[in-house]
């Protein structure tokens, strides 16, 4: 044993003083050391040579190779907020390095952002690779790249320039060049437009592929939609849309197909199928697109139609659309058709509108370059009544500024023309659903109506608008009225039930106010018994020329249209005294489109059955002086303690000056005296009546001088709790406005 022990130890001693033992241990520490600083240095060579190509730093957590490859970990492209994208795990095979093999990408989180103050791919804008075709179609052919295979990634893509925000949860692409490419999107989701008012779109999929020559496609790349959906308008949600673009045999066009349906309903009800033209560029665009929803029952989507949508299984819709692309223009028609809708929307009409049927055409064409829409025709008709739109809009450059300082970046310019052509006045009567004109229910006509009404606006010379043309509503004769019409022309009382607001402290929900406007009211003022003044303060506010027309005031069309675009809203109507008394004594007041179709009709009658005299005297005991104060004789005896006929001048300004707001500009009352900003507005009004011709200089002179002072025998509260009452029953007090300048 010990002679074993001695010649193991001279072996050993032997064995440490070989300089080959030694190399053959260092070749060993470097073989197990070698995947971690080889794959150090091979780890900063692929991201020194990726940095310098996108001139952005790139970093990474850790690199090891191993016997297939390189694996870095943690590979991150930008730093901090400018991240451009953050990979956990790259696998590059050594093959690469002769342009074979595959790349493998796992998880990549893409963070792109374009113009504003966080973007990162701006800078990377012409620092792309080379074309290949720069190589040469030899050099092209010899040159060989790796394959990449990435999966499970994430992007998300704002461009703070166009509103664009996109989303997407699953981001897979598969890249073999000379071969073939595919990206798949998955769980999209994007916005365009302003926060609170951008349009929607998204899929569940949408998938790219094609076929690759060298790293260029070299064919179109066909694209497939899977449940998609798209919002273009607020009403309009397009879902379930699935299709596809994809190349024709001859590779000269793309094929479209899709097919979708409307706010998530399940069965598909529309297509989309055309063809876009080679070569395919965004500024000219060159090709057809027909959109079909072929009839079908609203039941099909009954559990997605709003609610007031009634009968959806007796309704039927029917729509096409064939939209040509030509460069930069785009025209379209096509037509709808809608079958026994049934419907009850408070905005339109106060009752269900039932079985209602009819038919849309259009025809129209937009220029892109020129911003301009010429619309040849938009045809709306529902039984014998046939109405015509025709025309054009440009949005011309430059700035427009509205009164409440809201600006347009364009300068809108339209021209419009509205045509019905002649057509028996009963049947258009009886094509109009009953529910939208109840108050017409009991006329008989005769005759013949037309019209033809046009529009010009120029925003940049506003002076400039015309509206005009003819309404032949003259054309008719009325044979037979109904009761309630024909009673207007008296003796006989008019019941009339107004909703009020609860009297001071009388809680908060409104209540039901009913009165007689006839000798059944004692309150009731016959005209001879009205002050001159107070009619002639009111026309020279409301309606100055009511003596001369017949219930319209066309002038006043467009002056009210002007001032109305110039504020950006439309408050300021050009309501006759006729149109008042037809909406207080005939009409419900609610704001229906329904109840202003019957007001025009109305008025043009009206105006044949009464006398002036009679119209003004059923406006006076009708209308509202204030809250819970409707009627001429209970007003003139709340504010001033007297009789109508015995008012002043002054007085009779003071009510001009509250309307059309009584209930809001009752404050003056509350006061106990007027503002000196309010007394100013009467006393103009008072200037006014004299510049017309409606007061001596007599009198003018004595109103002048005058003070006008309140009755406070029915006041039964305090100021403050009178302004407390105003302020809950309406709206802030408002301001003074400029008198109406008629």
């Amino acid at each position: 044993m010990l002679l074993l022990a001695i010649v193991t130890t001279e072996r050993l001693k032997r064995l440490l003083s070989s300089k080959r033992f030694w190399a053959l241990v260092l070749f060993l520490i470097a073989v197990g050391s070698y995947p971690f600083w080889g794959g150090a240095l091979a780890g900063r060579l692929v991201t020194s040579k990726i940095s310098k190509r996108l001139g952005l730093p790139v970093q990474f957590v850790s690199a090891r190779t191993g016997f297939s490859g390189l694996t870095i970990r943690g590979l991150q492209v930008g730093e901090g907020d400018d991240c451009l994208v953050a990979v956990p795990l790259v696998q590059i095979p050594y093959a690469v390095a002769w342009g074979s093999g595959t790349v493998s990408v796992s998880a990549p989180k893409f963070e792109l952002r374009y113009h504003g103050k966080r973007d990162n791919i701006s800078s990377l804008m012409g620092k792309t690779p080379k074309s290949p075709a720069r190589v040469g179609a030899a050099g092209e052919a010899a040159r060989s790249y790796p394959a990449l295979d990435m999966k499970g990634g994430t992007l998300s893509f704002v461009d703070a320039s166009s509103d664009i925000s996109v989303t997407v949860e699953q981001l897979d692409a598969l890249v073999e060049p000379k071969r073939r490419f595919r990206v798949s999107l998955g769980k999209v989701e994007g916005t365009w437009g302003k926060a609170g008012e951008e349009p929607a779109f998204g899929a569940e999929s949408i998938v790219a592929e094609g076929t690759l020559e060298g790293l260029r496609p070299s064919s179109l790349v066909e694209l497939a939609v899977k449940e998609g959906h798209l919002l273009p308008l607020p009403t309009l949600p397009l879902t379930g849309i699935t299709g596809s673009l994809r190349p024709s045999a001859n590779g000269e066009t793309i094929d479209i197909l899709f097919s979708g349906s409307y706010r998530g309903a399940k069965q598909s009800l529309w297509t989309a199928t055309g063809k876009l033209k080679q070569p395919i560029e965004r500024a000219n665009l060159d090709g057809e697109l027909s959109l079909r929803a072929e009839r079908f029952s609203l039941d099909k989507i009954a559990e997605v139609l709003p609610p007031s949508i009634l009968e959806p299984a007796n309704t039927e819709i029917d729509a096409a659309i064939t939209i040509k692309l030509a460069g930069k223009q785009i025209s379209a028609n096509g037509k709808l058709d809608v079958a026994r809708l049934s419907f009850n929307h408070e905005k339109l009409a106060a009752e269900p509108v039932q079985d209602a049927s009819f038919q849309v055409r259009f025809d129209a064409t937009v220029d892109r370059e020129k911003r301009r829409l010429d619309l040849t025709e938009l045809e709306g008709k529902i039984g014998s009544l046939v109405v015509r739109l025709a025309g054009n809009l440009e949005l011309a450059p430059g700035k427009f500024q509205f009164k409440t300082g809201r600006t347009l970046n364009y300068l809108p310019r339209l021209e419009f023309s509205l045509r019905i052509p002649r057509t028996p006045c009963a049947k258009i009567l009886a094509s109009i659903p009953a529910p939208l004109v109840p108050k017409l229910q009991g006329f008989a006509l005769q005759g013949f109506f037309d019209a033809d009404v046009h529009l010009n606006v120029d925003l940049e010379n506003l002076d400039a608008l015309d509206l005009g043309g003819k309404v032949g509503i003259d054309g008719c004769q009325v044979t037979k009225a109904p009761v309630e019409i024909l009673t207007l022309t008296g003796p006989e009382s008019i019941q009339q039930t107004v909703e009020v607001p609860p009297p001071p402290g009388g809680g908060s929900t409104n209540e039901l106010l009913s009165f007689f406007i006839g000798p059944d009211n004692p309150d009731f003022v016959p005209y001879e018994k009205i002050s001159p003044y107070l009619v002639s303060a009111i026309l020279t506010t409301e309606d100055s020329g009511f003596f001369k027309h017949r219930g319209w005031v066309s002038p006043e069309f467009k002056t009210a249209l002007k001032r109305n675009i110039a504020g950006g809203g439309f408050r300021l109507g050009a309501s006759s005294i006729t149109m008042q008394t037809v909406k207080n004594v005939i009409l419900s007041r609610e704001k229906t489109l329904s109840r202003k179709f019957q007001e025009l009709f109305l008025v043009w009658y009206i105006e044949q059955l009464l006398p002036k005299e009679r119209i003004l005297e059923l406006y006076f005991n009708a209308i509202e002086f204030g809250p819970r104060l409707y009627g001429i004789g209970p007003a003139v005896r709340h504010y001033f303690g007297k009789v109508p006929a015995d008012l002043t001048p002054l007085e009779a300004a003071f009510f001009s000056s509250i309307l059309p707001s009584p209930k809001r500009r009752y404050v003056q009352y509350c006061h106990g005296t007027l503002t000196p900003q309010w007394e100013r507005y009467v006393r103009r009004i008072v200037t006014k009546m004299r510049e017309r011709g409606r007061l001596n200089e007599e009198e003018f002179a004595t109103a002048m001088a005058s003070t006008l002072v309140f009755d406070k025998g029915e006041m039964t509260m305090t100021e403050k709790q009178c302004n407390d009452w105003v302020k809950k029953i309406t709206t802030q007090p408002e301001t003074e406005p400029e008198p109406d300048g008629q």
